[in-house]
């Protein structure tokens, strides 16, 4: 059997100048002292300069990541950015572009490491370990979450009882479930299915509530090729190959 080709990832198109950079984007000289820091003279005897950057255009650049100035500002909502390229980036979130395709899935997005994040749930590549347990990870964030199994830690309280939820008395790790918590307080469904209305607590909810709508299965058993629209059904699939039985609490109840 031929190995099957990498996954590869696409950009439908190039990037394109929009009206709402236009603006804003000139390129502002850093003041004389800023300029005076960096490009000074080594002592006279060593016979060199010091330049950080082949060229002062790129020095002006590099500068802001220490001055904080953003000089880029999108005119439709008034963000700004240190970069032009950010600032392009940024301006996907009004135009609805997304030039960076999966070639295993079809689904688009509008920045590549948003991309290169979602083709680790089609390749399984978990770079980041607990060194702790030896779980893996797709990404660091997930990583950070998972550690705060093993330290304790609990960042977020319920905003709706201060501190601490008068009611349950819980804290949460994860902002996520923080803000789930405070649905069961509020009632509140912010995100809702633009074609049947269903609401939902989180938006993680929605995007696997949507993929009843579109058909979307995009995860698929190796062994197989059956796909599916959620970790979990794949996952108990799996075990028809692999023989592995799922707990069986009926059978722990008639014991008692």
């Amino acid at each position: 059997l031929e190995e099957p080709e990498p996954l590869q990832m696409k950009e439908e198109q190039q990037e394109t100048e929009h009206p709402w950079t236009k603006e804003e984007t000139l390129e502002l000289p850093i003041s004389e002292q800023e300029e005076q820091l960096v490009l000074k003279k080594e002592p006279e005897d060593k016979g060199e300069k010091y330049f950080p950057c082949p060229k002062k255009e790129q020095l002006m650049v590099h500068m802001r990541a220490h001055t904080g100035q953003k000089i880029y500002k999108c005119l439709c909502c008034g963000k700004s950015f240190t970069k032009k390229s950010h600032l392009d980036s940024h301006i996907r979130i009004h135009t609805g572009e997304k030039p960076f395709k999966c070639m295993s899935c079809g689904k688009s997005f509008t920045k590549k490491s948003d991309l290169k994040r979602h083709i680790k749930i089609h390749t399984g590549e978990k770079p980041f370990e607990c060194l702790s347990c030896g779980k893996r990870f797709t990404q660091t964030s997930d990583l950070n979450k998972h550690t705060r199994i093993h330290t304790g830690e609990k960042p977020f309280s319920c905003t709706i009882c201060e501190s601490q939820c008068l009611s349950c008395g819980k804290r949460f790790t994860q902002t996520s479930d923080l803000n789930k918590h405070t649905g069961i307080h509020t009632g509140e469904k912010p995100f809702s299915c633009t074609i049947c209305g269903k609401g939902v607590t989180k938006r993680s909810h929605l995007t696997r509530h949507m993929r009843i709508h579109t058909g979307e299965k995009p995860f698929e058993c190796l062994s197989c090729g059956k796909r599916f629209t959620k970790t979990s059904d794949l996952n108990k699939h799996t075990r028809i190959h692999t023989g592995e039985k799922s707990f069986d609490y009926s059978h722990q109840n008639s014991h008692r």
